[in-house]
């Protein structure tokens, strides 16, 4: 069946419904089982829905998909905070250099009124959503639609562990202050195209969520509980 293939090509758009499975095994030559096999991929995919009752159908991109595949790899080598700290590191660092090459002035615009936003932010809960903002503003600024989804999946993957950890160390170590400080930092480092501002910037960016993870450690907090 070449039904991926239409859907990638755009000759089969969101919302289509295709054809029944008796009609697609008359249409392929293949058995009602086949069908129903293929189909069940696609669905895997994210490629259709199926509903009951009224047939396929065509979706929609869906980033949930690309954040479940993260989750499932995660739980497989039951990967440690320290590790999915590392990987966002690395990714953000990605992110930074190119947005500082790319980066226009609207996406600079949207990154400031965010950290406007920020500035008027006094939870932190209010404070970790318009973080995630900022980033996949940032994201957005490298021009590169991979990474933008990347950093929308990585975030949605771990948006209760490890990150808002902050949750629970505020209090303790001044994270929202030093964070909030490095965001202006960023912005000024796209605006001057400065590439050893954004990236020293942005590793020290990532450390103090070492420092929560080395806090809660010491705490003996157990990051399974916290997630």
């Amino acid at each position: 069946m070449d039904i991926e293939k239409k859907i990638n090509d755009g000759d089969l758009k969101e919302g289509d419904k295709l054809p029944s499975e008796r009609e697609l095994t008359r249409t392929y030559e293949i058995s009602r089982h086949g069908v129903r096999q293929a189909l069940t991929v696609l669905k895997e995919k994210g490629l259709i829905k199926i509903t009951p009752g009224k047939g396929a159908f065509i979706t929609s991109y869906n980033e949930d998909i690309l954040t479940e595949s993260f989750k499932r790899v995660a739980q497989k080598y039951d990967s440690t905070i320290e590790e999915i700290l590392e990987v966002r590191e690395e990714l953000e660092l990605s992110v930074i250099s190119k947005a500082v090459l790319k980066a226009t002035p609207k996406d600079i615009d949207t990154l400031i009124e965010i950290c406007k936003e920020m500035d008027q932010v006094i939870d932190v809960s209010g404070f970790l959503e318009c973080d995630l903002k900022f980033h996949k503003a940032l994201a957005d600024a490298s021009q590169n639609c991979i990474f933008a989804a990347l950093v929308h999946s990585f975030f949605e993957m771990t948006e209760e562990s490890p990150f808002s950890l902050t949750k629970y160390t505020s209090n303790f170590l001044d994270i929202i202050s030093k964070a909030q400080k490095q965001h202006w930092v960023m912005i000024e480092a796209l605006k001057t195209r400065d590439q050893d501002l954004a990236m020293k910037t942005m590793t020290e960016h990532m450390e103090l969520f070492r420092e929560e993870v080395d806090f809660l450690r010491s705490k003996n907090i157990n990051f399974k509980e916290v997630r």
